[in-house]
């Protein structure tokens, strides 16, 4: 479940245009956390377990907020919510550099969102947003770190060139994303996770010039593949290579796995589980035939047949 306070509805009393959780009016902050609790009873009867929240608190000019004031009410309210979760239910604290604040952001990096989930409870987490970071910054890092401290709750899945641009997974940084997934396998198999299930895993791409489910299907695609590519690393013969530091050689493990093409051992396994060798195609091809199978329903219609 994700809840919204980064804009005004029609039917709130209170404007979220200085901040929701960090805001100086206390009625405002309660209207947020409010919000969020409403939030997780309809996620109770969905039947989900958790919840992320994004804050697009911040300011947009020097000596506008008081950072301490301000990380200070978000945490208060945050406890709130926190109070209110259903004993199964995780609570994901997501972070943002910037945007649509552009001086500070009240959630502005991992370090903020790991001193929140640390200071709410065993059941708050750092989620990870691939788009949401500066540019260049060492996201595979951070995820090596998170999973550390036992900390990274999820993800949301895209990619960028410039800022958040929740591009197609995979799109822009297809070796990043290789990196990536190769710390949430090492980082997951040394806390014995789950891969499937002890991480909240999320497509958070959205572009208006493609079809959303081809957009959809890429994106997946490039998640499956990234994954494999992943798995097939040599962690042993790695990890030799880095206590003998040899760099050239772990490079070479590295990318050995990445430049393997794994996309048809990907589309068995999809094959076996049922599903189509080929998606993309497959969608457009029933796309095709809609179209048809309409065109011939106008023309019965035009000829009275």
């Amino acid at each position: 479940m994700n809840s919204n306070t980064f804009q005004d509805q029609k039917d709130q009393k209170l404007s979220y245009k200085f901040g929701s959780m960090q805001h100086v009016d206390k009625g405002v902050r309660q209207q947020a956390v409010d919000h969020n609790i409403e939030v997780i009873k309809y996620g109770q009867e969905l039947g989900s377990t958790s919840l992320t929240v994004w804050l697009a608190d911040g300011s947009s000019f020097p000596g506008q907020l008081n950072f301490r004031n301000a990380f200070n009410n978000t945490l208060e309210s945050l406890q709130s919510v926190y109070d209110a979760l259903p004993d199964d239910w995780k609570i994901f604290v997501e972070y943002k550099a910037f945007e649509p604040n552009f001086y500070s952001t009240t959630v502005g990096d991992w370090g903020q969102s790991l001193l929140y989930a640390n200071k709410l409870g065993e059941k708050a987490y750092t989620l990870v947003d691939l788009g949401h970071h500066l540019p260049n910054a060492n996201i595979e890092q951070i995820v090596a770190l998170l999973l550390n401290e036992q900390k990274l709750g999820g993800f949301h899945f895209n990619d960028s060139k410039y800022g958040d641009d929740d591009l197609t997974v995979g799109s822009i940084k297809p070796y990043q994303l290789f990196l990536i997934f190769k710390e949430l396998v090492e980082g997951m198999d040394a806390r014995g996770l789950n891969h499937a299930t002890d991480l909240g895993w999320m497509i958070d791409a959205s572009h208006n010039i493609k079809d959303p489910l081809e957009d959809l299907l890429q994106s997946v695609e490039a998640i499956k593949l990234a994954y494999a590519q992943a798995l097939l690393v040599n962690s042993k013969a790695l990890n030799d290579a880095q206590l003998n530091n040899d760099v050239a050689g772990a490079q070479e493990i590295l990318q050995d796995a990445y430049r393997t093409d794994l996309r048809p051992v990907v589309a068995e396994a999809r094959l076996r589980a049922g599903a189509a060798l080929n998606p993309l195609g497959l969608y457009r091809e029933q796309q095709i035939r809609q179209q048809l199978i309409g065109k011939r329903g106008e023309q019965t219609v035009a000829t009275g047949l």
